[in-house]
């Protein structure tokens, strides 16, 4: 991989994983509130589908998510300190530059994530 490209990747991905940490950090801060919104003077606790209506639930799949994409961040950062980000951790190969400027976390080429995708479902 070309130095500016990689220079170009890792500077995203300091990017992402700080805006992600931000999210990650407000979403929690917000849950408490979530849980027992303003109104609420019972101090008894709300039936299971009280709190998804109230979007508990959403929010901690939401933190889920965003939690999840900020340890791939992490990840690919980590594999530029180790000098391997770019190469697929299934194959080997170069992972395509185009494909890392649009996922800049990503760990598999494009034939790769497919054959992982599919394996999942």
């Amino acid at each position: 991989m070309r130095k500016a490209a990689l220079e170009n990747c890792k500077q995203r991905l300091v990017e992402i994983r700080d805006r992600l940490n931000g999210e990650v950090n407000h979403l929690i801060e917000e849950v408490p509130r979530k849980a027992n919104p303003g109104g609420d003077l019972s101090h008894v606790p709300t039936h299971n589908a009280d709190r998804d209506s109230e979007g508990l639930d959403g929010a901690l799949e939401v933190i889920h998510n965003e939690e999840a994409l900020l340890n791939d961040v992490r990840e690919a950062l980590n594999r530029i300190e180790r000098g391997n980000y770019g190469r697929c951790e299934e194959c080997g190969r170069p992972i395509a530059e185009n494909r890392l400027e649009a996922l800049p976390y990503t760990p598999y080429c494009i034939d790769c994530a497919q054959k992982v995708v599919a394996a999942e479902q």
